[in-house]
This record gives C-alpha cells, sequence and structure tokens, in this order.
C-alpha cells in the first residue's frame, strides 16, 4: 500500500446552508451547514487539503460561511461570491433524534453558477472530486455533466452521495432522473436505505444497493442503515460493519457527511482512492468511518472528528476488544 508523503488533495461542490436546529420549546439553533460543506470541513479535519468550489453569497450568513472556511482551512476560489442569498434548511429532530428537514432553496447562491465558470475553479491537481446531496436536482444537470466528463479525462476520482431529500423538487420525476443520471459518473456511491425508496427501489435495501452497483459505472456503492451499521459493495467484495455505539447519543445530523467523507479520506491518505483495493484495506477504512461517524453524534450539529481523534478512538476500542 502507497501512503500520501504530502496532503491529498480533492475538491467539494454542492450546498452550504446554515441549519436553524430545533431545540427545546422551538428554539432554533444555527449551525452552518450543507452536506457537501460539512463533507468539505470533515476532509479538512482529516488532513486533506480541500478546496469548496460553489459560490457563497454575499450576504451576511455567506460571509460567516466564508471566515468559518478560513477557520477550518477550506480553500475557496477567488472572486466566487454570488448576491444571491445563502440557503436556509429549518431541522426538525423526532422522538429518536433523526432530522427532518425544510429546505428554501430557491434562487440561492451555491447553486448561481455555469459549467464554464465551474470547471474554471476545479484545481488541477485534485485526485478526488465530491458532490451530491442538494446539487444533484435538474437545474445542475447541465453544469455538472460537462465537468464530470473533463475529470474523467483526467483520471479524476468522483464521490457522489445521493442524499436525497423530500421537497428539493416539486417535479419528483425530474428529480430522480436526475440524480440516476448524475450517479452514472461516479466511481464511489453512498446511498442510504431512504434514498433507494425515494430512487423507487422496491426490493430490500442490501439488493438496492447491489442494483445501483450494477446498473451505473460505479466500482463501489456504500450502503448506510443509520444505527445498523453500513455495507460496502465491490464487484469483488463484500463487508457489513455495525456502528459504535455513541456515549452519548446527541443527534445525528451530519452523522452521513462525516461517515462518507472520513472514508474517502482514510482511501486518499492510503493512495487507494482508486482500483485496485486491498480488502483489508477497505474493512479497515469502513471501521474508521463509522467511528468517525459515531463520535460525531456525540455532539450536538454536525461537529466532525479529525483524523487523530478517529485514531486515538480506533486504537482505545481495539484495547478494549482485547481485553475481553
Amino acid at each position: 500500500m502507497t501512503e500520501h508523503t504530502n496532503k491529498p488533495k480533492a475538491a467539494v461542490f454542492g450546498e452550504a446552508l446554515f441549519d436553524l436546529i430545533e431545540q427545546t420549546e422551538g428554539i432554533l439553533h444555527s449551525h452552518i451547514g450543507g452536506s457537501p460543506f460539512n463533507v468539505a470541513q470533515s476532509f479538512a479535519r482529516q488532513n486533506i487539503d480541500i478546496s469548496y468550489l460553489s459560490p457563497i453569497s454575499n450576504d451576511i450568513y455567506g460571509t460567516r460561511l466564508k471566515q468559518f472556511a478560513s477557520k477550518e482551512g477550506i480553500t475557496l476560489p477567488e472572486n466566487n461570491r454570488s448576491d444571491l442569498p445563502t440557503s436556509l434548511a429549518l431541522v426538525y429532530k423526532d422522538e429518536h433524534g433523526q432530522p427532518d428537514y425544510c429546505l428554501y432553496r430557491k434562487h440561492i447562491a451555491d447553486l448561481d453558477i455555469d459549467a464554464a465558470t465551474l470547471q474554471s475553479v476545479i484545481p488541477e491537481d485534485i485526485e478526488l472530486f465530491h458532490t451530491g446531496s442538494l446539487a444533484l436536482v435538474p437545474s445542475m444537470v447541465d453544469v455538472l455533466e460537462p465537468c464530470f466528463t473533463v475529470l474523467k479525462q483526467r483520471d479524476v476520482c468522483v464521490s457522489i452521495d445521493i442524499n436525497m431529500r423530500k421537497g428539493v423538487e416539486a417535479d419528483n420525476e425530474s428529480y430522480v432522473k436526475a440524480v440516476t443520471s448524475l450517479a452514472n459518473y461516479a466511481d464511489i456511491i453512498k446511498v442510504s436505505d431512504e434514498d433507494l425508496l425515494a430512487l423507487g427501489s422496491t426490493v430490500a435495501p442490501l439488493d438496492g444497493a447491489r442494483d445501483l452497483l450494477a446498473q451505473t459505472n460505479a466500482s463501489m456503492v456504500l450502503l448506510t442503515l443509520g444505527e445498523h451499521g453500513a455495507t460496502l459493495i465491490t464487484n469483488k467484495f463484500e463487508v457489513t460493519k455495525p456502528v459504535f455505539s455513541p456515549t452519548p447519543f446527541v443527534d445525528a445530523v451530519g452523522a452521513g457527511d462525516t461517515f462518507f467523507s472520513a472514508f474517502l479520506a482514510q482511501l486518499l491518505r492510503q493512495g487507494q482512492i482508486k482500483q485496485p483495493w486491498s480488502d483489508e484495506a477497505l474493512e479497515y477504512t469502513l471501521q474508521f468511518a463509522l467511528m468517525a461517524a459515531t463520535l460525531n453524534v456525540e455532539k450536538n450539529g454536525c461537529n466532525p472528528p479529525t483524523q487523530i481523534d478517529v485514531e486515538h478512538a480506533m486504537k482505545a476500542r481495539a484495547l478494549q476488544l482485547k481485553a475481553i
């Protein structure tokens, strides 16, 4: 296995927004969020040289996003601001702490970009381009497809988090079609059991994830099942791992983003973002990602752990098992 001596480089495209998370008595606390922006934050904490490419608003919330990115070590393109407003998401937690969303996504900054502009801000030497979630909408197909074509020519790995949200598009058929079309460009796909249902799958989640691998050009699919763990599927290897129990459980906001970004970051550091993959490395990487997600849910909102945090937690877990 060849490990990086310098920081691996990656880029993220997709929504940056403010989550307004409901607390007791209906009080709303604001947290910086958006699945791709969460991934960028996690990449930075996982020691990845990361660029966030979507436009950021010139409004007060956009200024806070810019300041936050600078603090976290996320690189932003120059002159990539928009006069459109920052997107908002109202986040309501159910009795199990699982988030539900009400999204404000019309005429907002992170969608204020065309294909030529996006291509112009993609760094030349990246190994991974990540997108997904609210960027996988019909209006973004003509923006992303030309970029994916160029990235494929450059042999850049593309990862996509399907992460579908209800109420994103009034025309659900067009939404599903856009997601399906863009997923065909991915090398690595993350999908949940809820995503598969939203895509119209009528089979068990594991079979649906296997179908997704067979029906797209992806080389790997990660299936997340919340508290029931995750499964990694390639054409040659399949493994399922349970979650690590959080102590305490606070909420699940950003858990999937933390899981996927930690998984991708570990592959990047090992020099294994592209095939061929070591089965042993993939199994450890899946566990590493699950531990990262556990550390995230022990905190309020999306607060991804650092690479060192996860490594320490993995070592502590190994010592606990050895002592049994």
